[in-house]
């Protein structure tokens, strides 16, 4: 469940519509009532749901707390990105979507980002959820309409569940795998039906779904990537298209859901247009020019070096930083499909010809913070030891970690103190020699006599410059590293079909890691098309682990849970964590502005809007 760059927020809560709607929601129940158990007679309509605990919002709240819910409409936001697109759906695995396309559809429920995992009701007026977890129903708002009028029903709904799970992306199979059966049991309840009642995040999974119109996708091939724009409910819709060039969305003026609590001071712009550039320098550059309006800065060095005061004052540009409190652990990722990176021992060594503080300080100002974790600089990182409840959850699996691991914090390989350059050279070709690498003529050979070469696949050529120092110091140990940097969508396409030795690579996460890890790490799509476990782990306690993460009871168990996980991830080094930075560092027009207490677990700039000068 990740995406911190958002615009995909909203809810209802209309007081007026209450009666109607439970009115209805009574028939509904009645009328299913042999197949419901006591305890699903007792089950009760919300307005939203939780993780744990209640809701930060009571029903009947007016807008979220992060927004200005008298922001104006108006103005137009322009953005740049890199590559092309050929497609508007962006929920499958062929193709590449365009920037922006999710804005199109409307999901079930919103998520709110001042809270670690709560949704309020969007397409879904009412939740309606079994005591005991082993079904959910979702009644639809009867204010619910696509772009063509057609109102949205629970047809909708179950025609998209099962079209996504059986054309959509293949993590969506990860997914849904919960569901037994999915009901309309009238035209405004959707039911469905869980094969057990251990996964409790199910239903805020169900509720993130993108409802897509039945009326319009019977008879077309959702799988296939194309240019026609479909049939959708969501705030925005497309109103110019130059394919691989630029889109530009229009705010729905009639959308159906634009007073609704979640959507209140959000979607603010008349008009949003992506353009498309060939790499990261032209884009910058453009920028600096004026022709376009935001930007996230990723790398310090463009933030120091690059950009230009001069040239963001005559455009009228301004820099902002703001906290991000998300994990964004950028990481080396290994193929450990490879049969050169199938063993820990070599992944091990590789990392320690990364030094950390010298590329920080030399290409980044000192500007990053050093990741020991997948989740580093937040409660979720296993740094330090572990704790009493992670070794009962470690000791189970000695088998697949090194005893170490049950008493010792985990240290990036090389990042151990008063560790030299020549100490590091030694430890890594003692590693490889217990692996069974052996130097024969300057160069590392297995017992077949091949050579260790690998490829770093990269997407920017900004990233290469991290790399040649590496590239030098796995040289004078033997090894050839080729870095290859290819363009967006061929750098998709190759970790699609697994096509890759080692990636520069960030994974998803949101401050509630649930079912997504076991589509992240588990091994149950390991070697599919289009997988999400990258690192191409198959590891028994993992699958265990990731299995439980969603049957989490509490906030403190699911802690325990995730920082084990990440220390059998590490210990295992199927990653190499380098850094993170804590802050949004955005570039943006003196025009744009954002509320004065920004969503701490995205940066929604849906809440953003354009102020035009006094």
């Amino acid at each position: 469940m990740a995406s911190y760059l958002t615009t995909d927020i909203r809810i209802t809560a209309m007081g007026f519509t209450v009666f109607r709607l439970t009115t209805l929601l009574i028939i509904c129940v009645l009328s299913i009532s042999p197949t419901l158990s006591a305890a699903d007679q007792n089950s009760r309509l919300r307005h939203a749901i939780s993780l744990y605990g209640e809701p930060g919002y009571a029903e009947g709240f007016r807008h979220f707390h992060y927004v200005n819910p008298d922001a104006p409409k108006g103005g137009e936001l322009k953005q740049g990105v890199i590559g092309h697109f050929d497609s508007l759906v962006p929920y499958i695995d062929r193709g590449t979507a365009a920037a922006g396309s999710y804005m199109m559809y409307d999901t079930l429920l919103a998520r709110s980002w001042d809270e670690p995992l709560t949704k309020y009701g969007l397409i879904a007026e009412r939740i309606e959820l079994a005591p005991d977890n082993t079904w959910v129903a979702f009644a639809i708002n009867p204010a619910a309409r696509f772009h063509n009028g057609q109102p949205v029903t629970a047809y909708d709904v179950k025609f998209s569940f099962d079209l996504l799970r059986e054309k959509g992306s293949t993590f969506y199979k990860q997914f849904y795998q919960d569901v037994e059966k999915v009901e309309a049991t009238s035209s405004h309840r959707a039911l469905f039906v869980f094969r057990h009642s251990n996964n409790r995040e199910l239903p805020l999974i169900l509720g993130q779904m993108p409802i897509l119109s039945k009326h319009y996708w019977a008879n077309r091939d959702f799988s296939s990537p194309g240019m026609e724009i479909p049939v959708s409910s969501g705030p925005y819709k497309p109103i110019k298209i130059e394919p691989g060039r630029s889109i530009t969305f229009a705010r729905v003026k009639n959308y159906w859901g634009k007073d609704l609590p979640v959507n209140r001071g959000r979607h603010n712009f008349d008009r949003i247009q992506y353009e498309y550039y060939r790499n990261s320098h032209v884009l910058l550059e453009a920028l600096q020019k004026g022709e376009y309006d935001l930007k996230t800065i990723s790398d310090p060095r463009d933030w120091h070096d690059q950009i230009r005061d001069e040239a963001l004052k005559k455009n009228q540009l301004i820099r902002t930083s703001l906290r991000n409190r998300n994990p964004q652990t950028l990481t080396i990722t290994y193929n450990a499909r490879r049969a050169f990176l199938s063993e820990p021992g070599v992944r091990e060594a590789l990392g320690y010809a990364v030094e950390f503080d010298w590329i920080n300080r030399h290409l980044f100002h000192g500007m990053y913070h050093r990741a020991d974790s997948v989740f580093a600089g937040t409660e979720l990182g296993a740094s330090g030891k572990p704790s009493e409840q992670e070794k009962e959850l470690l000791s189970v699996w000695k088998h697949e970690i090194p005893e170490r691991a049950l008493d010792q914090a985990w240290i990036p390989p090389g990042n151990e103190p008063g560790m030299t350059r020549r100490d590091r050279r030694r430890k890594a070709l003692s590693l490889l020699k217990q692996s069974g690498w052996t130097i024969n003529n300057n160069q590392l050979v297995n017992q077949n006599g091949k050579p260790l070469e690998l490829e770093i696949l990269l997407s920017s050529s900004e990233e290469e410059r991290i790399f040649i120092p590496v590239q030098k110091t796995l040289e004078s140990m033997g090894i050839r590293l080729t870095i290859r940097t290819v363009d967006a969508a061929q750098y998709v396409e190759r970790l699609r079909n697994q096509d890759f030795d080692m990636v520069l690579y960030t994974f998803p996460h949101t401050p509630s890691p649930g079912t997504e890890q076991a589509s992240l790490w588990g091994s149950a799509t390991v070697d599919q098309h289009g997988s999400r476990n990258i690192a191409g782990i198959k590891l028994k306690s993992i699958d265990s682990l990731t299995e439980k993460i969603p049957r989490a009871n509490s906030r403190e168990e699911l802690l325990t849970l995730v920082k084990s996980m990440d220390r059998i991830i590490l210990w295992n080094h199927y990653v190499l964590p380098l850094w993170y930075q804590p802050h949004w560092l955005i570039v943006h027009k003196q025009q744009l502005k954002y509320p004065k207490n920004p969503a701490p677990y995205a940066l929604d700039l849906s809440t953003w809007w354009y102020q035009k000068n006094q």
